[in-house]
């Protein structure tokens, strides 16, 4: 595998310790509290960051995921973030970012998250409903959600998102209203809602065969209007945020930055290849190789127009011959008109922008640009 010798843009590290899995993710998770594996993580992650460091000084954005990061003991935080610290630089407009659970973050881990730099947190909240959280398999509790974001305004920490879920089997549209209504209570910066996903293997998708699309639909339009409202903008399909406090680190992503992923599951991109992380932390602990997607030109460059296009401001014409050259104008030429054509895309000042039908439509576009 041959890869650049250039500064990442951002890094991102996958931590997958849970107290419990919850019954809708498929994102790699473990319930785990040996130590023995808990410490082996945490050195290879050292060994990686040292390993990397020559091209983790220039660092826009670092985010933390899992996983539940904020599962980690006190002291195993101290340690992991001491080793970002160690082995990366980043300045004070770097976005730093890591995902809580309500119910395992606590006064004591915020103040480590403070001293370490970190200065933007993404609550998982899924539902402010009982019953809802109760499908979900989700054990936060709406109390237990304003407790936390209560400790961390309390610690200065003020880029706050939380998540949440909708389209979930038994769910109406007066509960994700409701969902909403509490949500906005709390007056955050960024809001995060998601469409539901039955993911294959995943206890709900044992529980439930498909999710009713009509209402899903109806719901992210009650989202759309009920955060901006609240003059939230809508910056991508599934994200909200007062001005310029969108997620750098996902945006940036979105547009072809290059990044490094440390731990299992992880992905990284240096422009030109991507490779993943082995989904097993045993494994991974092994140094059981990644599994790298090398693409033709072509083909990776209509898979980075296609993560652009989920963004509402899409592509500039100019950002696109800057990042991609003057290929992906031309390789695509047929694509771009068709989508047009589709009222999938409009063009704007000298821009390609996803329309309303384009961004419920995400997929399509992807489609179009991946497999054209």
């Amino acid at each position: 595998m041959l890869q650049s010798s250039a500064p990442y843009h951002s890094l991102y590290i996958h931590v997958p310790f849970c107290k419990n899995i919850c019954d809708y993710c498929d994102l790699y998770s473990i319930v785990n509290n040996e130590n023995s594996s808990r410490n082996a993580y945490l050195k290879k992650i050292a060994v990686g960051l040292q390993q990397n460091s020559p091209r983790l000084q220039q660092l826009q954005s670092i985010f933390i995921g899992g996983g539940t990061p904020s599962q980690l003991t006190p002291n195993e935080m101290k340690v992991f973030f001491k080793s970002i610290n160690d082995y990366t630089s980043f300045g004070t407009d770097c976005e730093f970012s890591v995902e809580c659970n309500p119910v395992s973050i606590s006064p004591e881990k915020l103040q480590i998250l403070n001293e370490s730099g970190v200065n933007r947190l993404s609550f998982g909240a899924q539902s402010t409903t009982r019953k809802t959280r109760h499908t979900l398999g989700r054990r936060t509790s709406r109390s237990q959600l304003e407790t936390a974001l209560e400790n961390a305004q309390e610690q200065g920490f003020k880029n706050i998102n939380i998540d949440l879920i909708y389209g979930i089997p038994g769910q109406t549209l007066e509960d994700w209203q409701e969902d909403l209504k509490v949500a906005l209570s709390y007056d955050l910066p960024h809001y995060s809602a998601y469409s539901l996903i039955l993911e294959e293997d995943t206890a709900l998708s044992k529980r439930y065969d498909s999710v009713d699309d009509e209402l899903a639909v109806d719901m992210y339009n009650l989202t759309e209007e009920m955060l901006s409202n609240q003059k939230l903008i809508r910056y991508e399909i599934s994200n909200y945020a007062n001005p310029g406090k969108h997620c750098r680190h996902n945006y940036d992503i979105w547009k072809g930055a290059s990044y490094l992923g440390l731990g299992p599951a992880a992905a990284s991109f240096d422009g030109t290849t991507r490779w993943t992380q082995i989904r097993d932390l045993e494994k991974w602990l092994a140094n059981e190789a990644p599994d790298v997607d090398e693409l033709p030109s072509k083909e990776r460059i209509g898979e980075i127009l296609s993560f652009g296009f989920r963004t509402v401001n899409g592509w500039r014409k100019e950002e696109l011959t800057n990042l991609l050259g003057h290929d992906a104008l031309r390789l695509f030429k047929d694509t771009f008109e068709q989508l047009l054509q589709d009222e999938l895309l409009q063009l704007t000042d000298n821009s390609y922008k996803p329309t309303k039908n384009g961004l419920l439509f995400a997929d399509t576009i992807a489609e179009s640009f991946i497999f054209c």
